[in-house]
């Protein structure tokens, strides 16, 4: 009996995993009903399209939507299943498509000088390759006649030369979509008189792209970039052969680490909440089935899990891409989940982002810091773009000014903190929405000074009588036009252990002549981020520097803490059962308010702790934050009581704080500035550890970053880049004294101490 119910569970765990695991017949199903659903809808569909039709579109002519997803299908179907139906109704699609160009007004045309020699039947290279991807089959399958053939290779002629006839290139979506439709079109119609011009362009279009860096840092244009890569190779032949690039490797891994626990990548740059996620699903599902990986498997699935909707389908665009998971997916690979926890994503040159994670479940805590700038890489690509549209409030990587963002904070199921969305209008809305600094999780600095005013009794302004002086908005002090601002990025640090993990990224204005550090330190137990700002001048001069954080509900707040989440993002409700308390423990001549903005298409909360003044060259100022995410019926204003800044010695060089538990005291201390210690270039160590030593309560060091947790009997300690640490007088760690050689004043050799990398350790109290 015992052994039938071992076996027994060992089948139903099985049944479990495969259930759990889309199957390639089910994408071929899902696009099957998607297209019929299309095809049963025909004409109410284009009915619609006639309907809403609008001359005056931005972009022009835009034929009607669906049709090309449905014919693709039916193309393919047939080519699988050989049933004729399949091939007539894509058949009708292709031959008909070029007669909804009378919709559009001879006067609308007329304005527009790009349709002087023709106004194209496939304008939107985002779609025109899926009208040659169907004819492409019928056209092995000598489905159409040859003056049918004759029609349509006209058709795609006219509009491939007109995809070409604007230029953008260089590695990011628009250029390899344009790529993607030339290659199609030259398998689809490689006699045609244009041809050769046709390969010239592809070529360049697609050796821009193929084994490169994508030069754009958006989810929603990642998704694209990937998927039209996959078309292009598709069309060449070449899938398996593109994947197999170290590019496309990295940026499975990358996207593979990005998975939040909504199941999806986090939206950051220019995209939406769950932005291009069917496009990613089928850049998972061929990375998979190229490098056998069953953890990209398991990020297809997760993405599916959370997006797709199996019955009654609809969605044509999704069947479409449905149709290559068919083709590339392995029903051989079973998905596996990841295991890696904080890390880096996937280093600092590329990717500039750096996930905290405590797992891989829907209900794990996940924080997402984007510190990538606009970089060095496709400097011409970017140039080119600069130079040739419109575009002053993204970067020209499709990037937000996010450096040192906060794009995602998750907790429980819960959403904590969030990016700020794409755009409210084109090119931008106002003051740049949502692509400025002020609308993201990070620290926002200008070289100017804002308007205290002051509070009733205080005592700044006073003539005949003492009162209250109305101060300057935040946000009206900092809103502008949104136009980007050019800054440097750089990883100082980041390392994981058992109890804590730790980052230090940096971002230089060069042209404002500042630096600010953003140190992190997540706490496993008790789970809480605690971050540090700090701003170092780079120049003499007055600066304002605000800390901001954005919500959408603030349910109750006191002194310097403000308990928050996030009930919705537009339509989309979430489960409140887990808030973020968001606490200011540093308060000493700090501005500190709540603003109502408009954020993510929405109204949400400004929640900012602000200073300004005058600095002194090299002078450093922090902030300090404590991100706590907590159970919805726990009290919030007891963390607060528990949570204190600590003087370090000499104060104006460091930064602490401690946290006082009922079985602990946990200690948490920085190096404001990481240059102090530096005080001779003749020899080295450039350094020694009286010039770097401070002093936190019991602890004295020259580290970079140190951690104690002191227990009833034991001190536990980590420490970052040090020679020395001692506690109570007692020395923890003290770096053994070697000669450095050959100064360069020519003196003997004198011995130094080097720091070693981290050190950890216990001792007893």
């Amino acid at each position: 009996m015992k052994k039938t119910l071992i076996v027994l569970w060992l089948v139903l765990l099985v049944v479990s995993s495969r259930a759990q695991t889309v199957a390639r017949k089910q994408y071929l199903e899902y696009a099957r009903s998607s297209a019929d659903w299309t095809w049963q809808h025909y004409d109410s569909l284009v009915a619609e399209w006639k309907k809403q039709f609008d001359p005056d579109y931005v972009f022009g002519y835009n034929a009607p939507p669906y049709l090309l997803e449905m014919a693709a299908i039916y193309a393919q179907l047939y080519q699988l299943e050989g049933k004729r139906e399949y091939a007539e109704r894509a058949k009708k699609v292709l031959l008909a498509y070029g007669d909804y160009r009378s919709q559009y007004p001879a006067a609308a045309r007329q304005k527009r000088p790009e349709y002087n020699k023709v106004l194209p039947a496939l304008p939107n290279f985002f779609t025109a390759m899926r009208y040659t991807r169907a004819y492409d089959i019928l056209r092995q399958k000598q489905v159409l006649s040859g003056i049918e053939q004759k029609k349509v290779e006209n058709l795609i002629g006219e509009s491939t030369d007109y995809v070409i006839s604007s230029q953008e290139w260089g590695a990011m979506n628009r250029a390899i979509l344009r790529g993607e439709c030339l290659a199609w079109a030259l398998r689809a119609a490689p006699n045609h008189p244009s041809s050769a011009m046709w390969r010239m362009n592809m070529d360049a279009l697609v050796s821009d792209n193929w084994g490169a860096w994508e030069i754009e840092d958006a989810t929603g244009y990642h998704g694209i970039w990937l998927y039209s890569l996959l078309g292009t190779a598709e069309a060449m032949g070449k899938v398996s052969e593109l994947l197999k690039t170290p590019e496309m490797y990295f940026y499975a891994h990358y996207f593979l680490q990005l998975m939040s626990p909504d199941g999806t990548i986090p939206d950051f740059g220019d995209a939406n909440w769950r932005s291009s996620w069917s496009h990613f699903i089928a850049f998972f599902e061929a990375s998979a089935q190229v490098h056998a990986n069953p953890e990209f498997k398991w990020a297809a699935n997760q993405i599916i899990k959370t997006m797709v909707n199996w019955k009654g389908p609809k969605s044509v665009g999704l069947g479409y891409t449905f149709m290559d998971c068919y083709r590339w997916a392995d029903d051989r690979i079973k998905p596996t989940k990841p295991s890696q926890l904080s890390a880096e994503v996937m280093e600092d040159v590329q990717g500039k982002k750096i996930v905290f994670r405590n797992g891989w479940e829907n209900a794990s805590t996940y924080l997402l810091l984007n510190y990538r700038d606009e970089g060095d890489g496709g400097l011409l690509y970017r140039d080119y773009l600069r130079d040739s549209i419109p575009v002053e409030e993204e970067k020209m990587t499709h990037g937000h000014a996010d450096e040192n963002s906060l794009c995602l904070l998750m907790s429980g199921g819960s959403l904590l903190l969030h990016d700020g969305g794409y755009r409210d209008f084109m090119p931008s809305g106002p003051f740049g929405a949502y692509r400025q600094d002020y609308f993201h999780n990070r620290l926002c600095v200008r070289q100017e000074k804002i308007f205290w005013g002051q509070q009733e009794g205080e005592s700044r302004y006073a003539l005949y009588r003492v009162g209250a002086v109305p101060g300057q908005s935040v946000l009206d002090f900092f809103h502008n036009a949104g136009s980007y601002r050019r800054v440097r990025t750089q990883k100082i640090d980041f390392l994981s252990f058992a109890d804590l993990d730790y980052s230090r990224t940096r971002l230089i204005d060069d042209l404002a002549g500042y630096e600010s550090d953003r140190i992190i330190t997540y706490l496993k137990n008790p789970e809480m981020f605690v971050i540090f700002d700090v701003v170092k001048a780079r120049t003499e001069s007055f600066f304002t520097a605000s800390n901001m954080w954005h919500t959408r509900k603030i349910v109750a707040r006191g002194e310097h803490w403000y308990d928050t989440v996030y009930d919705s993002l537009g339509a989309l409700a979430f489960p409140q059962n887990k808030h973020l308390l968001i606490y200011f423990p540093q308060t000493h001549y700090r501005l500190e308010g709540v603003e109502p903005e408009k954020r993510y298409y929405q109204n949400e909360w400004l929640i900012h702790q602000t200073t300004g003044q005058h600095f002194e060259l090299g002078q450093t100022i922090v902030f300090t934050t404590v991100l706590i995410p907590h159970t919805a019926g726990e009290a919030p204003e007891l963390w607060s009581k528990k949570i204190k800044m600590v003087q370090g010695e000499p104060d104006e060089k460091s930064v602490a704080l401690q946290i006082e538990l009922e079985d602990r005291e946990i200690l948490i201390g920085a190096k404001r500035d990481l240059r102090m210690d530096v005080i001779r270039d003749y020899r080295r160590p450039k350094y020694t550890y009286e010039s770097g030593r401070l002093r936190f309560l019991d602890i004295e060091t020259n580290a970079n970053f140190v951690v104690t947790v002191k227990g009833k009997n034991e001190l536990s300690y980590t420490a970052v880049d040090l020679t020395k640490l001692v506690y109570k007088g007692q020395v923890l760690f003290d770096g053994e004294p070697t000669n450095s050689f050959l100064a360069f004043d020519g003196s003997p050799d004198a011995p130094g101490v080097t720091k070693v990398r981290y050190w950890q350790g216990k001792t007893a109290r």
